[in-house]
């Protein structure tokens, strides 16, 4: 997840980092066909290709090393490690900024550390477009949504939605908001909160109103004004929806789905259905390094993760990758506008965040 614990623009410098120079010799060497730590497995699949990994698994020393952003990443681990109990996962987690500077840095210095990486799309575009991930052509690849697939270096294996949520103690039945441009509204000051970090969800917000709803930029610029003068500040998704569930404001306009329905499920007074349009989709994913230290782990991890582990994904509210998991029942209704994470956020992120910080300038913080 994106934290916003770090500066806002520090996604921004990791990406400018890897547009400085050559890829690192890492990245390059590793992208030579000759040096494919995984060719060895391409041809195997069922349960040849199982046994091997976990053997060669066990041989490597019985041990995977994981990068990763995602908040449920234990219940995945715990998963696997019932699974193949000879397997111990050494799993580092942060927030998407961090993972993205470590694994930067280190393959810069030509070391190394981890063997898979589980983020945001937008930090695994980074991480690819220096040759540091290999494409995962498992046998897992056929049952996944054609959205998740062909991204390059990496594949999906989750969707995050960001949503309208509100506190129904807050907003009152029948008052809910019904239309994002509503949030202009003087009515909302103080009540509206947005997360420090989401650039890329503005990004998106910005060009669907642009280019699906056909207004004109200077229009959105102003709308966005509006909104902005009513609205606080969080750090972290996390706590968005902690605040949320406390009253600390009646509305958050970019938390997660999960986020609201794990504390629905728990009692709080929040909501995000009946849907404020559109809901905006983001791709998390899972990337194998291009020089890991257990390749074989490595593989194992993302064979499973994409399948058998896709229903781990789904009980923990998140949107599975997958096109069929038993049980799983889509949270975001039938009809509701789906919107995917615009392109711009990848190739003008600078841009984007520079527009995000400067419209939150002087906003207060909430809580």
């Amino acid at each position: 997840m994106r934290h916003g614990a770090l500066p806002a623009g520090l996604l921004a410098a990791g990406l400018l980092l890897t547009a400085c120079g050559a890829p690192p010799t890492t990245g390059a060497a590793g992208s030579d066909p000759g040096t494919n730590p995984y060719a060895e497995y391409d041809s195997l699949t069922g349960a040849e290709r199982t046994a091997k990994l976990v053997a060669d698994a066990r041989s490597e020393g019985g041990v995977l090393d994981l990068y990763t952003s995602n908040t449920d990443i234990q219940d995945l681990v715990d998963g696997f490690q019932k699974a193949y109990p000879g397997i111990k996962v050494h799993a580092f987690r942060a927030n998407s900024e961090t993972v993205l500077q470590r694994a930067l840095q280190e393959n810069q210095a030509n070391k190394p550390q981890n063997d898979v990486i589980d983020t945001n799309d937008l930090e695994l575009r980074a991480l690819d477009s220096q040759r540091l991930l290999h494409p995962y052509n498992g046998p897992a690849k056929a049952g996944l949504k054609e959205a998740a697939k062909n991204l390059g270096g990496w594949t999906a294996e989750r969707f995050n939605a960001f949503v309208v949520g509100w506190n129904t103690n807050e907003v009152k039945k029948d008052e809910e908001p019904k239309d994002f441009a509503d949030f202009a509204d003087p009515k909302w000051k103080g009540k509206l909160a947005v997360e420090v970090g989401d650039w890329d969800w503005y990004a998106s917000m910005h060009t669907y109103l642009t280019e699906e709803k056909k207004m004109n930029s200077s229009d959105v610029d102003a709308l966005f004004r509006k909104i902005a003068a009513n609205v606080k500040v969080t750090k972290g998704h996390t706590v968005q929806g902690e605040l949320l569930s406390a009253g600390q404001f009646g509305v958050a306009l970019s938390v997660y789905s999960h986020t609201i329905d794990k504390a629905t499920a728990k009692g709080a007074p929040v909501a995000w259905r009946p849907v404020v349009e559109p809901v905006i989709l983001r791709p998390n994913g899972i990337g194998l390094m291009t020089n890991p230290r257990h390749p074989a782990a490595a593989l194992l991890w993302t064979d499973w993760v994409l399948s058998d582990g896709q229903k781990i994904i789904a009980d923990s509210l998140r949107i599975p990758a997958a096109e069929t998991v038993p049980g799983f029942k889509d949270p975001i209704p039938a009809g509701a506008t789906t919107y995917s994470l615009s392109k711009s956020a990848e190739t003008d992120s600078k841009k984007w965040n520079a527009d995000y910080d400067a419209l939150l300038r002087g906003v207060p913080t909430a809580g």
